[in-house]
């Protein structure tokens, strides 16, 4: 029930779009992000209309199949992330060539995602760091099990395992320079490679231990429009690693 006392404030709604923020931005926090099961889509098989390949599609397509399937791909949640940094390094390939030997043309590059996490979740953990959660109940875990209490999770076993790529979207906000307002935006991680590594750190006189989920951003292609294309309805194949979007974009009409 709305109030009826409500007067007014200097605030306002953001009038702040993703395209005028995006041309001078602060980033000041971590991302909460949604894991997704990165084989419930099938990205070599174009046979299949329901998770058809990403190569066919642009980034916001892709962002609203992976939503889309959230029921049957989602495994779990992330917001207590202390940070969530991207980085990348490169060339891996350098050609050289002529008297001085310079640098004639520069190729490859990898890019890492290292997050930290301030409390253990065990679908996350099983997940991104190789761990194994042992249930007494009956039948198989749900996407997320940490929550359901029928499923009876007694162990959490710590293994050689490594997992396969997942999917991550990222829920953000960014600082629009001109006018200190946030502006929110999503971060589409199409296929990142845990370590499947799992760290315990107990330190009685130190800081709390943190939950390390890094890994690699395996380069995906997908379509993204060019300027001549664009006129044509058309668009060209290029590998990205992520893209930061308009969150309206993903929203399905």
């Amino acid at each position: 029930m709305a109030s009826t006392n409500l007067m007014y404030s200097r605030l306002g709604g953001s009038d702040v779009s993703f395209q005028g923020m995006i041309e001078r931005f602060g980033v000041v926090t971590v991302m909460n992000v949604d894991v997704y099961d990165t084989s419930k889509f099938n990205l070599t098989d174009t046979t299949d209309q329901e998770h058809a390949a990403w190569i066919g599609l642009q980034a916001d397509e892709i962002g609203k199949q992976i939503i889309a399937a959230d029921s049957t791909a989602k495994i779990c949640h992330l917001d207590t992330l202390k940070i969530s940094n991207m980085s990348q390094e490169g060339p891996t390939k350098t050609v050289t060539g002529g008297q001085y030997s310079n640098p004639l043309i520069k190729f490859g590059k990898s890019a890492r995602l290292e997050m930290q996490d301030a409390l253990g979740n065990a679908a996350a953990l099983d997940a991104l760091t190789g761990t194994v959660s042992e249930s007494k109940a009956s039948g198989t875990f749900g996407p997320d099990y940490s929550t359901d209490a029928s499923k009876g999770v007694w162990a959490l076993h710590v293994t050689e395992d490594f997992n396969g790529p997942k999917t991550l979207i990222g829920d953000t906000f960014f600082i629009d320079q001109k006018s200190g307002q946030q502006v929110k935006a999503k971060i589409l991680i199409y296929q990142f490679l845990p370590d499947s590594i799992f760290n315990l750190t107990q330190d009685a006189e130190g800081d709390a231990t943190v939950f390390d989920m890094n890994g690699d951003l395996l380069t995906t292609d997908i379509l993204v429009s060019t300027k001549e294309g664009n006129a044509a309805g058309k668009a060209v194949v290029h590998g990205v690693f992520y893209s930061i979007i308009d969150p309206k974009a993903l929203v399905s009409e």
